[in-house]
């Protein structure tokens, strides 16, 4: 009868209430004045996984280093671990532990004692059961159990998130890098171009046929481009330093690869409706809502508090003054010790316990919303920037083309004698700051497709949630 009823309390304990109020959903905020943002469901195909994406062979290379080495990213995964492992923390609470234990004593009581003479007395016991095992009947500790829960799924969305963001920075600084490369050739190449042409003004004016202004403003275009030089040679060394940070390990120190001319051959064409539903599967938003549910859960146990807790204690055995009868069939025992706690007067600190578990969950509505309102600028910044970068590039293509052809007129104008060389300088100068300003150009718009590839939630291949969760083992996949 004893064992049924123990039995029946464990149960209960087991399928407790709930206290915490019926998670709903809130609200999200209004799309409506984001360029680009659809109310509607998107029936485009999925975003594509970075692979396909960024198709450079180099670029996957040091991604793919990054994800292993990168230092940010480790920590990352041993917080989800570590908060995995304190939901397992709060979860076992929610059954019994049962302990044995074993103990023999062995006493001797004087005659002064007992009066008729020394007296040796031994006691062994060996039992097994329950200490303080507390019933849920108002579902505090599963609301707990449920809290530790969704704050795990949050940190593992947030490592999703580091995940997208390292591909993307790795991504961009690579881009970078490639822009500054080409710069500082194009440099080279103009310093180059401006000894030469000093070289032949040397040999004009020491043969009368131009004047000291001249060699001076061949002089002063030289060293000023030399200066740019030593700038883009600073750049370039800097960006790979950037990359070295990023990727975690040494990086080939000579990447020799050039920005394409051609749009869509380094990074895929993002073809995907920008919807609001889309938008709701980022990482970050995800995390929001499972801290959102956290909060409700924790609401929950806040309430419990105010109700009665009930712990048992119980244990069975075997008890013997002998060691050789400790098993025998004369010998069991058992103790059964129910415990009940009931708050009467806690000046408030139930209620205010509660107070704050119901404005964390205010504060959590809030950054839930927040997130999915930063996520609205972010794609939007990036569909804006992804229309307007285009229309530059092309614009500063044609702006270079042009100066191509102002270039090679002036020089060969310069070189008949129809100009002075001020002219073919300007035609010089010209073309450089054409040519930087049209690699400025096609690196902005690139930048802004990693950013429009972020913002919309990164691809996310298994074989990258296998690499970045080794630290980490399987738990119940969030509703």
């Amino acid at each position: 009868m004893r064992v049924k009823l123990l039995s029946l309390l464990m149960v209960a304990g087991l399928s407790g209430c709930s206290l915490a109020p019926d998670y709903q959903r809130p609200e999200s905020p209004s799309s409506d004045g984001w360029h680009g943002i659809e109310q509607t469901a998107s029936n485009e195909t999925a975003l594509p996984d970075w692979r396909t994406f960024m198709s450079d062979q180099q670029l996957q290379s040091l991604i793919e280093s990054a994800l292993t080495h990168n230092k940010d990213l480790k920590q990352t995964l041993l917080s989800v671990a570590s908060m995995q492992a304190q939901y397992r923390i709060q979860d076992s609470a929610r059954f019994p532990s049962l302990d044995a234990t074993g103990s023999g004593t062995r006493q001797r009581t004087s005659d002064a004692v007992t009066g008729t003479g020394t007296v040796y007395s031994s006691q062994y016991s060996a039992t097994i059961g329950v200490t303080s095992y507390e019933l849920d009947l108002f579902g505090r500790v599963k609301n707990l159990s449920s809290a530790a829960l969704e704050s795990y799924f949050a940190q593992d969305e947030n490592r999703r998130s580091a995940v997208i963001s390292l591909v993307s920075e790795v991504a961009s600084a690579y881009i970078r890098l490639l822009a500054e490369q080409e710069l500082l050739n194009l440099t080279e190449e103009t310093v180059k171009a401006y000894k030469e042409t000093l070289a032949l003004v040397q040999t004009r004016y020491d043969s009368g046929y131009s004047s000291a202004l001249t060699l001076a403003q061949s002089k002063t275009a030289l060293h000023s481009a030399e200066a740019t030089l030593a700038k883009y040679k600073l750049s370039v060394a800097q960006q790979y330093n950037t990359l070295r940070q990023l990727v975690g390990a040494p990086v080939n120190q000579h990447i020799h690869a050039r920005l394409p001319q051609e749009d869509g051959r380094m990074l895929t064409d993002l073809k995907v409706g920008a919807s609001s539903e889309l938008l709701l599967s980022r990482p970050d938003i995800l995390a929001a809502e499972h801290s959102l549910k956290a909060a409700n859960a924790n609401i929950g146990a806040a309430r419990a508090a105010f109700f009665p807790r009930i712990s048992l204690t119980a244990n069975a055995g075997t008890m013997s003054s002998s060691l050789e009868d400790l098993f025998g069939s004369a010998s069991g025992m058992w103790q059964f010790v129910p415990g009940i706690s009931v708050p009467v007067f806690d000046w408030g600190s139930n209620q205010a316990s509660l107070d704050v578990a119901k404005i964390t969950r205010q504060k959590s509505v809030i950054v839930y919303q927040e997130a999915i309102e930063t996520a609205f600028k972010e794609v939007s910044d990036a569909l804006l920037g992804q229309q307007y970068y285009m229309e530059e590039w092309h614009a500063q293509k044609s702006n270079l083309a042009a100066n191509k052809d102002y270039y090679e007129l002036a020089k060969m104008r310069y070189e008949q004698g129809n100009d002075s060389y001020m002219d073919l300088l300007d035609a010089q100068r010209s073309l450089f700051s054409a040519r930087e300003s049209e690699l400025s150009a096609h690196l902005n718009l690139l930048v802004s497709r990693v950013s429009l590839y972020k913002a919309l939630g990164g691809g996310w291949r298994a074989a990258d949630q296998e690499k970045t969760t080794q630290v980490s083992s399987e738990l119940p996949v969030a509703e």
